[in-house]
């Protein structure tokens, strides 16, 4: 027999109240693609989501889990104390005046 939680059905005012958040941002969240917002499907022309899947979603959103990478071509890490003091060619050294 499967879990009452694994089949209950949540709407638009139930995921407000379970996110902590108004009808009207779910609404645009939707309309937005937010991350925050798991993909739902229709029942009958309502907007629903399965309690387990927006249970999995957020524990896997805390874990890190939906995180996009960022754009943008990668970088070196900054500048420590111990890199900038290590000792470094110099024009003296290499015959450069």
């Amino acid at each position: 027999m499967p879990e009452k939680d694994s089949s209950e059905v949540i709407y638009i005012s139930g995921m407000a109240s379970l996110l902590g958040k108004t009808e009207a941002s779910i609404r645009d969240g939707m309309r937005r693609s937010a991350e925050w917002l798991p993909k739902g499907f229709k029942i009958a022309g309502r907007h629903a989501w399965l309690r387990s899947d927006v249970l999995k979603f957020l524990r896997e959103l805390r874990d890190g889990g939906h995180q996009k990478q960022k754009p943008g071509r990668k970088r070196q890490p900054a500048p420590t104390l111990r890199t900038i003091n290590q000792p470094s060619l110099s024009a003296s050294s290499v015959g450069l005046r």
